[in-house]
């Protein structure tokens, strides 16, 4: 017999298709932690109740009689974030940061701070206009949230000509308006330095590609 679960909340990390029927939705909650669920495509209405990348939505799940399985029974959409499909930069970061929590967060501790995590993202990504500043002071407060050194480590590595951006670009508030060249060139080399880093020093899958069916990257 199956097992319906109560609503909770989820973030959409990732959605691909699954077969003509079906959709495979990746998403986080705060209770939960990270899940993949199924959700059947509707004939009649495709547009009932489909997820879009980056919702925040109230669900409902069923499980399997194997119990293996998990089907959205409801989907009740509470917040979409538009805006980050319609910058090319903004779909790139985003989707690049949700994989990067799709291939880590069955193995992260505290479901409650990753989501709070993610979800404070997502609205910077959706609200701001410099998506690579967005996606460094993510991963830098994801690191330090994990309890990996970035300080005592990263930090101490990074060269010099580095550190002063550095500080004022995951310190400082983020900027209204898109930051000029020379800063986002910097912002790149910092975060280039800081995936490095992360590969190296920690336990966490630095995914290669960015995971995401909708953008149909390459």
């Amino acid at each position: 017999m199956s097992q319906i679960a109560s609503p909770e909340n989820a973030l959409v990390l990732c959605i691909a298709s699954s077969g003509e029927s079906f959709q495979k939705i990746d998403v986080l909650t705060k209770e939960s932690g990270y899940i993949l669920c199924l959700q059947r495509i509707s004939k009649k209405n495709p547009l009932l109740g489909r997820p879009d990348l980056f919702d925040t939505a109230s669900m409902q799940l069923e499980s399997s009689r194997q119990g293996k399985a998990r089907f959205v029974k409801e989907y009740q959409l509470l917040q979409r974030r538009s805006s980050i499909g319609n910058s090319y930069r903004k779909l790139h970061h985003a989707s690049a940061f949700c994989s990067l929590i799709v291939h880590n967060a069955p193995h992260m501790a505290d479901p409650t701070l990753l989501y709070e995590i993610t979800e404070r993202t997502l609205d910077a990504f959706a609200e701001k206009e410099s998506p690579e500043i967005v996606s460094l002071k993510a991963l830098y407060l994801l690191l330090k949230d994990e309890g990996y050194p970035v300080r005592e480590s990263w930090w101490t590595k990074l060269p010099s000509y580095l550190q002063a951006p550095a500080r004022q670009l995951i310190n400082d508030p983020l900027p209204e308006t898109a930051a000029a060249g020379e800063q986002l060139e910097l912002c790149s080399e910092i975060t280039q330095n800081l995936r490095s880093w992360l590969g190296r020093e920690t336990d966490l899958v630095l995914p290669v590609k960015a995971a995401s069916s909708r953008l149909g990257f390459n």
